[in-house]
């Protein structure tokens, strides 16, 4: 399992949860996007509940392997689901920039 941090606390998950949602805040700080997740969290009990993130690019988010007897959650629908939603992002980003670069390759002009 994993603990993710955030900045006013932090979470227990599954590694690829864990993993997908780096991936996605990632995708997003660097397109200057915010969304609000779901993911499901192992609670101080040891039964499974579900937290909400808002991932933004102000998040900061950081995960450690954590030692458990417990099974983390495993939710592979999610996992590719926010990885999806990461690829949609970058594909975003890509496609602005280029249309930038084509923009002023047709400008000579600017400077």
């Amino acid at each position: 399992m994993r603990r993710v941090f955030y900045p006013s606390g932090s979470v227990l998950t599954g590694d690829s949860i864990a993993q997908a949602v780096l991936e996605f805040a990632e995708a997003l700080a660097k397109d200057g996007r915010a969304d609000i997740i779901e993911i499901p969290v192992v609670l101080g009990s040891g039964t499974t509940g579900t937290a909400t993130l808002l991932v933004s690019p102000a998040s900061q988010f950081a995960s450690v392997t954590e030692e458990s007897e417990l099974t983390g959650p495993v939710d592979d629908v999610l996992v590719a689901d926010l990885r999806n939603r990461a690829r949609k992002v970058a594909a975003h980003r890509a496609t602005t920039q280029q249309q930038f670069v084509d923009y002023f390759a047709g400008h000579d002009d600017y400077e």
